[in-house]
């Protein structure tokens, strides 16, 4: 028999054989498997994706050293560090993917999990809960955490442990500098002054209508 529901909200399991249907998104995720990793706090809030392993209720969070920063980038994939230059991922929104429902937690709450279109490592798993209000149910959000995977690779999200706290600034540092490297700052000038000569010729040319 189904547990009771009381103000509206469903309690307990729902016995598999009396359970509806639910559209599993992505049937390989699953919360016991390895390699996952629940990044949240003690409110149950999703963490920074760029506090690393470091508890946020700490005073101070140690930042990486650039050394260790060029380190993850050079091993990390071109989708993992747009989503760390970023400093977010891109999860797909309700009317994009739809609303599904993987499986159903102990105190009855409705499970739907997503995974970053970007990284393809990021997990987002909200729980959601049903009331119902009159004839109709109205369905909230109850909560929302992160779970990292790792790649077929064996490429991880998460820089090691110990490195400290990577922020989207200087991955993007970093990136700058191997993009740049071999590079002298004389000619980066050089280069920077020729092109604010030639937008400045262009934005003449344009305003005065006169065409070489």
């Amino acid at each position: 028999m189904r547990r009771t529901i009381c103000n509206g909200r469903i309690k307990g399991f729902i016995p598999a054989r009396e359970r509806p249907s639910v559209t599993v998104a992505f049937p390989e995720f699953n919360s016991a498997a390895s390699g996952a990793s629940a990044i949240t706090d003690r409110s149950g809030a999703v963490r920074s994706i760029q506090g690393e392993q470091a508890e946020r209720s700490t005073s101070t969070r140690v930042r990486a050293s650039d050394d260790d920063v060029d380190a993850y980038v050079d091993g990390a994939s071109d989708e993992v560090l747009a989503c760390r230059e970023r400093g977010r991922h891109l999860f797909p929104t309700i009317r994009q993917a739809g609303i599904h429902f993987t499986d159903v937690d102990d105190t009855g709450l409705l499970l739907r999990r997503l995974r970053c279109g970007c990284c393809r490592m990021a997990v987002k798993v909200e729980k959601w809960e049903g009331l119902q209000i009159g004839d109709r149910t109205r369905f909230r959000r109850v909560t929302s955490t992160l779970e990292y995977r790792t790649s077929d690779d064996g490429q991880t999200y998460l820089a090691p442990t110990g490195t400290g706290f990577i922020t989207p600034r200087q991955i993007g540092d970093a990136i700058a500098s191997q993009a740049l490297s071999g590079t002298t700052l004389t000619a980066l000038h050089r280069a920077a002054e020729a092109a604010a000569e030639a937008a400045a010729e262009s934005d003449t040319e344009a305003t005065t209508g006169v065409d070489d």
